[in-house]
């Protein structure tokens, strides 16, 4: 996996066991494997509007 030390970085430092994150890269880092673990773990079965809504935000803000 190309980035996976640095998502795991991310994920160590930044992603609370409880609560929110306390900046934005915390929460990029817990969305993000939320959906890779959704289509890996999952084959996408539990796909509803709360994960487009994920990667919707997540577009926009790029575009």
């Amino acid at each position: 996996m190309k980035y996976f030390d640095e998502a795991k970085e991310l994920w160590l430092n930044y992603v609370p066991r409880n609560g929110q994150s306390d900046i934005v890269e915390g929460e990029v880092i817990r969305a993000i494997e939320k959906l890779r673990f959704e289509a890996q773990g999952n084959g996408n079965a539990n796909w509803d509007g709360g994960f487009e809504m994920v990667v919707l935000y997540y577009t926009r803000r790029i575009e």
